[in-house]
């Protein structure tokens, strides 16, 4: 894993009149100038070679976290400075290796995704840190830490407004909007190892009111289209599943069957969303009353039966 520490001590040394107010909607920017290198594609060069560079060994949520985190201090820096250095002095674009695939892929899984608070696009801090050796993933002071660079990190969950942390990288004052803290690399790997999405692990780092805000322009990808919903849900498998039990044994199916698959729910989605582990209940029938189709049918049935059980005692 290449974890090298951008020196961005200088991020947040400005008043809101020395830089253009980037508010919503944000307008994407698909290029850039890297120093000495040319002007590059953002989305499609530019970010997969900074992860690359940056944190390339790490698991696929740490990588959409440095994707975001990247792309953030890129629009910052486009912001304030017109152009972004090649080195730890800014972001490292150019080392030995190049991206792979899994690169590519966190940069389009969060395409146009940067960290906004209070209307501004924020100096986004990241170092490797140290390597935690704790449940939580917040390093204590025996996990090594070979970089020295733990003390620049923040752990900011939960954190709002002016009680979120800064970092020691900039500058450290309730009237600095930019400086909401720093990301640990080795940290955010930590994190997804144990199933954390990136949306969380960004919040852990930079509090819990920072804003991913997708920017608009013609780089950006547009997110993917919902799949139709078959109506089927994890509940009506269950339920079939049990009738099939009932019909083969002429009784109900054994409570684990059905009891477990209900408790355990639906995991936390890969992608970080809100909405991870949330327990789909459309289309279960479990909370719907019965249409008037079925109860005229059930109708039906009741006086074709009676018709019949006349016949028969005639």
């Amino acid at each position: 894993m290449v974890l090298l520490l951008p020196a961005m001590a200088a991020c947040g040394d400005f008043d809101d009149g020395e830089i253009n107010m980037l508010r919503q909607p944000l307008t994407a920017q698909c290029k850039i100038n890297v120093v000495g290198k040319g002007t590059k594609d953002l989305e499609g060069d530019y970010l997969p070679h900074v992860i690359m560079c940056e944190n390339g060994g790490a698991a696929l949520e740490a990588l959409k976290v440095q994707a975001i985190a990247a792309r953030t201090f890129a629009y910052y820096k486009i912001a304030t400075a017109g152009s972004v250095k090649d080195g730890t002095s800014d972001q490292v674009y150019t080392c030995s290796s190049q991206p792979q695939q899994k690169h590519y892929d966190a940069v389009k899984a969060t395409s146009g995704q940067v960290l906004m608070w209070s209307n501004v696009v924020i100096c986004s801090f990241f170092v490797a840190g140290a390597k935690p050796s704790t449940a939580n993933c917040v390093a204590k002071a025996s996990d090594p830490d070979p970089t020295s660079t733990e003390k620049y990190v923040t752990y900011n969950e939960g954190k709002t407004g002016s009680g979120v942390t800064q970092s020691p990288l900039g500058w450290v004052s309730s009237t600095n909007k930019y400086n909401r803290g720093c990301m640990s690399q080795n940290g955010s790997h930590c994190q997804a190892l144990k199933s954390k999405g990136y949306k969380d692990i960004l919040r852990f780092y930079y509090g819990a009111d920072i804003q991913i805000v997708t920017a608009v322009g013609s780089c950006v990808a547009p997110p993917p289209t919902p799949k139709p919903d078959s109506g089927v849900t994890k509940h009506d498998t269950l339920v079939r599943k049990a009738d099939a039990g009932r019909k083969l044994d002429g009784g109900a199916p054994p409570q684990s069957d059905l009891g477990s698959g209900l408790e355990a729910g639906v995991p936390s989605q890969p992608d970080g969303s809100d909405n991870a582990g949330s327990v789909r209940t459309e289309g279960t029938g479990c909370s719907a009353a019965p249409s008037a189709a079925t109860s005229a049918s059930g109708s039906a049935l009741f006086l074709l039966g009676l018709a019949l059980f006349a016949r028969r005692r005639r």
